[in-house]
């Protein structure tokens, strides 16, 4: 590939052609416009000249998020030259599929080592980091009292992200142990699980819970006033579960809506991205 010199680009002379990319996620753009906008760019964008124009060779998502956070200019590496056609391919696949997203207790871990060093909030680190959610970032950090051996199983599959969540609310490590085997040997279901934890943190047996009791879903309607009312459903519900619920909904509506569009299209990003 061409050589290349760092500089700073005003934000409105950098043109993206296009990218292998099919397209921007909406949801993601706004969350690395938060993100950009609190921490700048870190990684510079790669182009070419064309002329006056600057072409973009790698960085079409970072240059979308700087012109969304405001920024007046953004660093790029110029080459002397512009790449071939199968250059810039060749440069586009290999910056995106080199790109591995941390494991799930990798990601728990660096937040907790993050948020030790700067004493930072969860939601402080939700806003400089532009995500995950506040009430996300405690449920990754609760993984953390599980010993290193079932976090490799958690980042294997073989533990349920929402089944690790679920054990994680009992206290006794003994417990704790009890539940992960008995999820291993397939012999807790997700509603057999929440029963089990459920009584072990009250001390009170668990009830039997038949094939036709675990299709049933719980629905509570929260009446808020002046005609305002919220209906939640699921297969089990408490008040711990409801309430983190609504954090993190809270937290996905703000990000969706955070470009001023209306409520409808926010939700309907948000249900497109958890099918």
């Amino acid at each position: 590939m061409p050589a290349h010199t760092v500089e700073q680009v005003p934000i409105s002379k950098p043109i993206s052609p296009g990218n292998v990319r099919a397209g921007l996620d909406e949801e993601e753009q706004v969350s690395l416009a938060q993100s950009i906008a609190q921490n700048g760019i870190l990684v510079p964008l790669l182009g070419h000249y064309e002329g006056d124009s600057i072409v973009v060779d790698d960085g079409h998502r970072r240059l979308d998020g700087a012109r969304r956070a405001g920024l007046a200019t953004v660093p790029m590496l110029i080459a002397a030259k512009a790449p071939t056609p199968a250059e810039r391919v060749t440069l586009q696949l290999l910056v995106n599929t080199q790109r591995q997203g941390l494991r799930v207790t990798e990601h728990a871990r660096a937040l907790h080592e993050l948020m030790q060093a700067t004493g930072w909030s969860a939601a402080e680190v939700s806003l400089r980091l532009g995500r995950p959610s506040p009430g996300t970032i405690s449920k990754l950090l609760s993984l953390l009292v599980l010993p290193r051996e079932v976090h490799d199983l958690i980042d294997a599959g073989r533990i349920p992200m929402s089944s690790a969540y679920q054990i994680v609310t009992v206290p006794d490590a003994t417990e704790r142990e009890r539940l992960i085997q008995a999820v291993l040997d397939g012999r807790l279901t997700r509603d057999r699980l929440v029963a089990e934890t459920k009584a072990v943190r009250t001390g009170r047996p668990a009830s039997r819970v038949n094939m036709r009791q675990r299709a049933t879903r719980e629905r509570v309607v929260i009446r808020l006033g002046k005609g305002r009312s919220v209906a939640v459903s699921a297969p089990a519900l408490t008040v711990e579960s409801v309430v983190a619920c609504f954090i993190d909904l809270a937290e996905q509506i703000k990000h969706a809506g955070a470009d001023g569009r209306p409520l409808a299209e926010a939700v309907k990003c948000i249900s497109t991205k958890t099918k």
